[in-house]
């Protein structure tokens, strides 16, 4: 696994959070709940899985909200062991033979995470129940055990502290499991990860659409300029560029997003300045997102010049003003706080 990919999965994790935001405002207007308590609530067994009387039984809609929310939130933990897998093989040989790396200067267990594998309890449970996923649903039956196997490994790997008793023996046990699942949970990752991401597009657009046709345009453009992002995000991923190679990136597809970008968040800010329009959508902040849309413009304009300079980027794993990972950062308080304000 390489480090691009690493960035990319950064990035879709912020997209994730937009598409369970997308998703859930109708139920968590009606609730009073927040996108994350509803998020939350999903994933109770109670309430996804045999309920006790028929008034209880939830109606499709409801149904199908449940089912997509467990479902960003299974890829979300995807993400994770990814991420948990990446760190593994910076300390680890990746082979069959347990090895650590010469010289990588990282303990055993770097940037491994605990992990609950609860939540493919639940999305095996919503995976044959109605409306169908077909896809999704295929890929979650395939994905179930090694993802689990891998979650249990981490989570043993974490809690263990005793690696170099016995010539690193447990250690040796762990690398086996993690040998014999990690490329098929890679491989349908990433399948999962795309075959959800076009589900989630259709939905941002019909939300947004749907924003737009209600009159409220301060959502919809806090709503867009996220969308906007991700998709920048998504045409620098595209051409396998990262950080570490920035200067190689083709601005010629990101110029036409940068300046949609720019119209979106200028509209934002006009119509945060229209006190009707506030009334209307029931803010009484004027600045409900706090600067952040002038921040996320100015990031992808630091990426611009940075690439326009074609001077590299000095530590390309690392946050730095210019680079990819700046953009998500700023991309995912955006996300926080457009739940925070937008999606209760």
């Amino acid at each position: 696994m390489k480090r691009h990919m690493l960035t990319r999965l950064l990035a879709f994790l912020a997209t994730a959070a937009v598409l369970a935001a997308s998703g859930c405002s109708k139920k968590a207007e009606s609730s009073g709940s927040s996108i994350e308590a509803m998020t939350t609530a999903a994933t109770e067994p109670a309430t996804t899985t045999e309920p006790e009387t028929e008034e209880e039984t939830l109606d499709t809609e409801t149904m199908d909200l449940v089912k997509y929310n467990i479902y960003v939130q299974l890829n979300n933990y995807m993400v994770e062991v990814l991420d948990s897998l990446y760190s593994y093989y910076i300390v680890v040989e990746n082979a069959e033979e347990f090895a650590l790396v010469p010289d990588s200067g990282y303990s055993y267990k770097f940037d491994i995470s605990p992990f609950n594998s609860d939540i493919i309890d639940d999305a095996l449970a919503v995976a044959s129940m109605e409306p169908a996923y077909e896809t999704l649903d295929d890929l979650t039956l395939q994905i179930a055990e090694p993802m689990r196997t891998l979650m249990d490994t981490f989570d043993s790997i974490y809690s263990c502290y005793d690696f170099a008793d016995n010539q690193y023996a447990k250690a040796k046990e762990f690398h086996a499991l993690v040998q014999a699942n990690a490329a098929a949970f890679e491989e349908l990752a990433y399948q999962y990860m795309d075959q959800i991401t076009i589900i989630g597009n259709e939905r941002v657009k019909i939300s947004e659409q749907k924003l737009l046709d209600e009159g409220k345009t301060i959502t919809y453009n806090a709503s867009h300029m996220i969308t906007v992002t991700n998709q920048l995000l998504d045409e620098c991923y595209r051409q396998g560029v990262n950080d570490a190679n920035i200067i190689e990136l083709d601005l010629t597809n990101i110029r036409p997003l940068y300046d949609e970008l720019v119209n979106t968040v200028a509209a934002f800010n006009e119509a945060t300045s229209d006190n009707n329009q506030l009334m209307k959508e029931s803010l009484a902040n004027s600045s409900p997102m706090y600067g952040l849309p002038d921040s996320l413009v100015q990031s992808v304009e630091w990426m611009i010049r940075q690439v326009e300079s074609q001077t590299p980027i000095p530590d390309p794993g690392s946050e730095y003003l210019g680079g990819l990972i700046h953009i998500q950062e700023v991309l995912s308080k955006c996300i926080e706080q457009y739940n925070t304000v937008f999606a209760e």
